[in-house]
């Protein structure tokens, strides 16, 4: 059973949320700190949100679900809390859930938004391979969600405050859904507020080319942990053989692929009017040379964005075959191995 609900003060769950937001954003990162998972991360900035300091301002809510149940006391309380008639707090909610079923079930209790943060590895699980693909290929499908695949904190930071902002702030109705894994890893590169920005987005920018002579160029793009393999495969390439490759994490290729198709669906029903380009397309224009779309979930997943992609296009997953016998698809390596075979199809 679901819920609708509708507000009576707006105002007053914008003021939560700026009040959640100011607390996220104390003044900076102290110096010198160990790095933390996306995972760790999403659970800090959990633990500022339940502080008494903040209390009534916003929803935290914690849910585990296997072989497809969902633990549905949990959420619950947030139905009888004091003021929840009044006006709607900005809810964040810390689940394990590995199936499609699982997920709706938490969804029906909770109020037609949130942010949901799942545990990278609970997708993988359950006893039949084949239902590992499920969820995140059903969050492609669903417009009522937009899902990400964090890589680093700094993603999950970004990702984090900038669905607070467009539920809460700008009042768009729909679920944030962010994988994050647990293995404490830094970003490639320091994400200023223009880069928390894309990320948000769906891509930006962590690492260029080196400056020197590059006897060909590639672009790297990459999703959650394979991020990393993605900037150890760029090394690879302009030590191994001069060839430069840029790299971008992208934390949402459905969220790429579906702005990319509304910027051609408006392209084509407003011909006179000047087309506006979607990000995909504005930071892809940035640089040359073919495109690899690396991601741990199934290869349909990086393949949204190659309609959209001008040039040569390869997508990568972890159902991928691995180019060399025995390697895994998405180590750096293999990474490497397929930027070289997509330039020699091309014939640079």
């Amino acid at each position: 059973m679901s819920f609708s609900f509708v507000s009576n003060d707006d105002a007053a769950t914008r003021r939560a949320a700026a009040r959640c937001l100011a607390a996220l954003n104390p003044g900076g990162k102290p110096a010198g700190q160990a790095p933390l998972s996306p995972w760790q991360t999403i659970e800090a900035s959990a633990r500022v949100l339940e502080t008494d300091a903040l209390a009534g301002r916003a929803w935290v809510v914690r849910s585990r679900a296997a072989n497809g149940a969902t633990a549905m006391a949990s959420a619950w309380p947030i139905w009888f809390r004091r003021n929840a008639a009044r006006y709607e707090r900005p809810l964040v909610c810390l689940c394990r859930i590995p199936t499609v079923a699982g997920l709706q079930g938490l969804a029906a209790q909770l109020r037609e938004r949130g942010v949901l943060c799942n545990e990278a590895a609970a997708w993988r699980e359950g006893a039949i391979p084949e239902r590992h693909a499920e969820l995140p290929l059903w969050l492609a499908d669903n417009l009522d969600y937009v899902p990400y695949d964090l890589a680093c904190a700094d993603e999950a930071r970004a990702v984090l405050e900038g669905a607070l902002k467009d539920m809460y702030g700008h009042g768009t109705r729909r679920f944030y859904y962010l994988s994050a894994h647990d293995l404490p890893t830094r970003a490639g590169t320091i994400m200023d507020p223009a880069m928390a920005s894309d990320a948000v987005r769906g891509m930006y920018l962590a690492r260029a080319i080196p400056a020197g002579a590059a006897i060909a160029r590639v672009r790297l793009l990459a999703a959650g942990t394979v991020l990393h393999a993605a900037l150890r495969a760029a090394r690879l390439l302009w030590r191994g053989w001069r060839i430069g490759a840029e790299v971008w994490s992208c934390p949402s290729y459905t969220r790429l692929a579906r702005e990319a198709r509304q910027a051609s669906w408006r392209a084509l029903l407003h011909p006179d009017e000047p087309a506006e380009a979607s990000h995909l397309v504005r930071c892809l224009a940035r640089g040359r040379g073919p495109v690899i779309a690396a991601t741990a979930y199934p290869r349909r997943i990086a393949e949204q964005i190659g309609a959209h992609v001008s040039g040569p296009f390869m997508a990568v997953g972890g159902d991928s075959m691995a180019i060399a016998p025995r390697d895994d698809p998405l180590s750096s390596r293999a990474l490497a191995l397929a930027a070289i075979k997509v330039l020699q199809e091309a014939g640079r």
